[in-house]
């Protein structure tokens, strides 16, 4: 079944070129496309559980109504649907903000088209997705410290295993189980293994609540 998707994007040239790279990915269905907030958050109003999208890649600067305020009103329509920010603002506040209000994942326009039928497919697993050039500091910045001089390690290494503390600093630098398999070159099965694991080890939420703590203890 194929993941339906709405496009919010003011710029044409990008607009349609988003929706040119997605279309040879049949799992990958863009139901609708949208010029600005305003006008995707209208149409969340209206939508039937037909033709309800299950996520939005949005961008952030766009007239009339901008994606973080946008993101922020359609979280009230509809809490379930994924908000994916597809945008080229990296400044740290920005991140934040669209955080705060209920984006599911921040991804740069320089993305490549595999990699965001990635992340479309990783938030819709319930994941949360940042983009690996602002990550550390988003992460640091959502903890709410500075960051540790790697010489001094915590003591506190919550018994993870080399391989852990491995895949953790992976998870620490944005990069999601198909790609941390390749890497390491095990299988995607033993990744999640090792993620389910360090996720109970850490006494975390999800992969993200990890790695943060892992900035913060500077187990990475």
């Amino acid at each position: 079944m194929s993941i339906k998707v709405i496009l919010v994007e003011d710029h044409e040239l990008t607009r349609k070129g988003i929706l040119y790279g997605l279309k040879p990915y049949t799992d990958i269905k863009v139901t609708g496309e949208f010029e600005n907030g305003k006008l995707a958050m209208d149409f969340m109003k209206t939508c039937t559980p037909e033709n309800t999208p299950d996520a939005i890649l949005m961008d952030i600067a766009m007239p009339i109504l901008n994606g973080i305020e946008a993101a922020k009103r359609i979280r009230t329509i509809n809490p379930d649907v994924k908000i994916i920010m597809l945008t080229s603002i990296d400044e740290r506040e920005t991140v934040l903000q669209a955080f705060n209000c209920g984006a599911n994942a921040y991804a740069m326009k320089n993305i490549s088209t595999e990699k965001l039928v990635d992340v479309i497919k990783m938030v819709m697993n319930g994941e949360v997705w940042i983009a690996p050039s602002i990550a550390n500091y988003i992460l640091e910045a959502l903890s709410g410290f500075a960051p540790i001089d790697d010489t001094s390690k915590t003591s506190n290494n919550f018994n993870l295993t080399n391989r852990e503390k491995e895949i953790l600093t992976l998870i620490s630098k944005g990069m999601n189980n198909k790609d941390i398999a390749n890497k390491l070159v095990i299988s995607l099965y033993t990744v999640k293994n090792h993620v389910k694991s360090i996720i109970q080890k850490l006494a975390v939420e999800d992969r993200t609540q990890a790695a943060i703590l892992a900035l913060k203890e500077n187990i990475v």
